[in-house]
């Protein structure tokens, strides 16, 4: 049976599945029904219809497309697969052996601008590869295969940790963890959902497959998600430091949380990235470093035309045919559009102008820490599909909320699920027969799914503002389900 057929077949399956949840309601197995439960259930039997769905969409859209691009289903059995991509460990490999080669060479100098490598990581990233070697017997081959085993491992960590925030979401809402306690099947059955979860989201198998470092911040963004959900700050402030080494403009969080003197968040972050930045600056030298500083104006007034890349960016380019949009070039950016340039600098600060400014006098809730983290994402000139893989954890305290308090009235439900398809399947094989025509903006359907999930974010923040809610919990009144 080709993948094709498979998908087709496996998507009639969850129709079926889909219409029998439909009439028969049914609550999370393992869970005994009770008045403190059905907030849970009918949170965890809409995300399973959001699942099933998204698996039949997938398969009409393998009907439609054809096998032009793997869709979810694809890249989740590669999960099963011997790991072999090197999509962020070949650069940073190559940037490593160049700086121990070369250390009089300024590098992005000679990689990025002279041999045309797309290194477009700063040398703070470089010390996930260099620092291991300083132990005996490990050299940068070996150390490839590791961060290839660890990426992989990220997988099933990344899917408890949206059960533990999917859970701990519906918790906050019953006012006590007390209200609602998990047998151990419930735990199981929501584990497995977690899994499942992740298996069936492209962001995030795309980037395990491909071999990306996005796949261990996306667990790490989870990871100070759950922290600043439970009332562990210092905690989600250095899984938020360890971030900004890699991506340095997620130190905008850090200025988020000063902005709502949030210190217990921003200092940690804040002394995380900055003792990774003075091992760089011992290693690299100052003038290594300094030296990134011309690639980040250079991708902000180029960025990608590719469809990959899912921001203004990557729209603008596209809908203006400038550059090639069907095609990864290894050697080029899209060429300069004032245009383009113009759309990128207005909406990047436009939207971080907006998070910085939005609800300064209220307590940051879990909603809220999102709201910045999504935000970053969609403002980066370059939003590879792999980066929203950051969507999956934001759901599991998203969809609770909406849940809870429609903030839309009865179109809440279907733009949530809008938002989850958009995100979570590839529509490549069918938005791409549209490139080169004036239609091509289909070709940005993540980016627009994105959008949906920051105005679901915005609505629930400024719900809870209203109405006054905190969105941590205190220590006293938490009790972390295992």
């Amino acid at each position: 049976m080709n993948p094709s057929t498979f998908s087709i077949v496996a998507g009639a399956l969850c129709a079926l599945l889909l219409i029998a949840a439909w009439r028969l309601r049914p609550g999370v197995p393992g869970l005994p029904r009770s008045a403190a439960t059905l907030h849970l259930e009918e949170c965890w039997r809409l995300w399973v219809g959001f699942l099933l769905s998204g698996l039949v969409v997938g398969a009409l859209t393998s009907w439609w497309g054809g096998p032009a691009a793997p869709g979810v289903l694809d890249y989740g059995f590669r999960m099963f697969q011997k790991p072999s991509g090197v999509d962020s460990w070949g650069p940073m490999r190559m940037a490593s052996q160049h700086l121990r080669e070369h250390p009089e060479v300024h590098i992005y100098q000679e990689l990025f601008f002279g041999l045309g490598q797309k290194f477009q990581y700063p040398l703070t990233s470089v010390l996930v590869v260099d620092l291991p070697q300083l132990l005996p017997g490990i050299n940068d081959l070996s150390m490839i295969t590791a961060l290839q085993l660890i990426s992989r491992l990220c997988v099933p960590a990344i899917a408890l940790v949206f059960a533990l925030l999917f859970v701990g979401a519906v918790r906050q809402q019953a006012g006590s963890a007390a209200a609602l306690r998990l047998p151990p099947a419930a735990q199981a059955v929501l584990a497995a959902t977690g899994l499942a979860s992740v298996l069936l989201f492209y962001p995030i198998t795309r980037s395990e497959v491909i071999g990306q470092i996005q796949t261990l911040m996306t667990l790490a963004a989870g990871l100070a998600l759950l922290a600043w959900q439970r009332g562990s700050p210092r905690l989600a402030g250095v899984m938020i430091g360890l971030c900004c080494i890699i991506k340095p403009h997620w130190g905008i969080v850090i200025l988020w949380a000063a902005l709502r003197r949030q210190w217990r968040l921003a200092l940690p972050a804040l002394a995380t990235a900055t003792f990774f930045v003075l091992i760089a600056l011992w290693k690299y030298g100052l003038a290594n470093m300094l030296d990134y500083l011309p690639v980040v104006s250079f991708i902000g007034k180029h960025g990608e035309s590719f469809y990959a890349n899912q921001s203004v960016n990557g729209l603008v380019n596209r809908m203006l045919f400038n550059g090639n949009n069907l095609q990864w070039l290894s050697h080029e950016f899209a060429p300069f559009h004032p245009l383009v340039h113009a759309a990128t600098l207005a909406s990047s600060i436009l939207l971080l102008g907006a998070i910085l400014l939005w609800k300064r006098d209220k307590s940051p809730s879990v909603i809220d820490l999102a709201l910045v983290m999504l935000t970053l994402t969609i403002a980066s000139p370059i939003a590879w599909e792999h980066h929203y893989g950051l969507l999956l954890p934001v759901f599991a305290v998203l969809l609770p909320a909406v849940v809870r308090d429609r903030p839309w009235g009865a179109w809440t439900l279907p733009l949530a699920w809008a938002a989850f398809i958009l995100t979570s399947q590839s529509f490549v094989s069918v938005t791409n027969a549209l490139a080169d025509t004036r239609w091509n903006f289909a070709q940005s359907y993540l980016f627009f799914g994105a959008l949906i999930v920051l105005a679901l974010l915005y609505r629930v923040s400024w719900s809870e503002g209203r109405a006054g809610r905190q969105g941590t919990f205190t220590p006293a009144a938490s009790a972390p389900a295992r």
